[in-house]
């Protein structure tokens, strides 16, 4: 049940809801991620699954590699967060005014 305060609308259960479920997203990347980091990790000898072509090529590679991982830890970081402040902020709402009141 949805409750107003001070011109704020919040559901208790779907905030709670919300923070398990977006929580729960983040970990679901850990297996993905952990695969590409292991598959595609460039080596002298190729890049991901390309055999090494060129220096250039093999440079373009590693810049895709790297911002792909740190682009997908920051997403994983990002969704870790926002389920754990949805879920401290129910907790929060609930503390002044608790559910069902």
């Amino acid at each position: 049940m949805g409750r107003e305060n001070e011109g704020m609308q919040y559901s208790s259960s779907e905030m709670g809801t919300g923070g398990k479920a977006v929580h729960q997203a983040s970990e679901q990347v850990d297996g993905p991620l952990g695969r590409f980091v292991e598959d595609a990790r460039p080596t002298d000898t190729c890049f991901g699954l390309v055999p090494h072509g060129s220096q250039e090529l093999a440079t373009n590679y590693w810049q895709f590699y790297t911002n792909t991982c740190d682009w997908v830890v920051a997403l994983q970081y990002n969704l870790t967060n926002a389920g754990l402040t949805l879920l401290q902020s129910k907790i929060n709402y609930d503390a002044t005014e608790p559910p069902g009141r």
